[in-house]
């Protein structure tokens, strides 16, 4: 509780409003101003991408692809950032389940994507701005947590099944002289260690504080999430 009062106090002190970008605007030769300009905005993450295939139909296809890549990156790097903070001290399986939420709420956010505007160019090339708010995004974090979490409590009871069902046959295999020490003292450490990494991943992770870093987050970067 207390990293997670630091990171708050943090957000409030280096909030400061985006620059708003008007994605309406127009360059001198007449283009959107959002495709010489990275636009900005405290309420949405946006994307922007261009492609010039062989026909208008597969470059704007291709220029919706690349939006959606460019706003999942700056959707991860937002992600990224709010996690390092809050589990700087993590590694190995806890720091790889981070990460694995970070993905599926990128993957989730996308979800609700919004093409703000296409243009083609007078060369052909088509150009695409595509958008999501941030004002969910910390609700979101927190709900693929709990959904993360939930299956690891189904595995753990899946590897104790697995492991009884194991120890069960070995114990029969025992009364027919089959078995011996070695594989039963291998079984049972192969769970201890499956059972306590998922254990320590269990014990480490707070949707609910994830939450409020990834609120912080946006907000010391300054977004605004009402």
């Amino acid at each position: 509780m207390k990293k997670l009062f630091v990171i708050l106090v943090i957000a409030i002190m280096l909030a400061s409003c985006a620059t708003e970008t008007d994605i309406t605007e127009k360059n001198a030769d007449g283009s959107p101003i959002w495709t010489t300009e990275v636009p900005q905005s405290n309420k949405y993450v946006y994307g922007v991408g261009s492609a010039k295939l062989s026909t208008q139909q597969n470059s704007r296809t291709a220029a919706d692809a690349n939006a959606r890549a460019d706003l999942s990156r700056k959707l991860q790097v937002m992600l990224n950032d709010a996690v390092s903070v809050y589990s700087n001290d993590s590694e190995g399986s806890v720091l790889a389940a981070y990460e694995q939420i970070t993905v599926q709420t990128v993957s989730m956010s996308i979800r609700g994507i919004k093409t703000e505007q296409s243009w083609t160019a007078p060369d052909g090339t088509v150009w695409t701005i595509v958008s999501v708010r941030t004002k969910d995004l910390d609700k979101t974090y927190e709900l693929e947590a709990n959904q993360y979490l939930n299956k690891l409590e189904k595995d753990k009871l899946v590897l104790q099944d697995k492991y009884l069902s194991l120890m069960a046959d070995i114990v029969a295999d025992e009364e027919k002289n089959e078995a011996t020490d070695a594989v039963s003292a291998a079984v049972d450490s192969y769970y201890q260690r499956e059972n306590e990494k998922l254990n320590e991943i269990l014990d480490s992770i707070s949707p609910e504080e994830l939450a409020k870093a990834v609120a912080a987050t946006l907000i010391s970067n300054g977004y605004d999430l009402t």
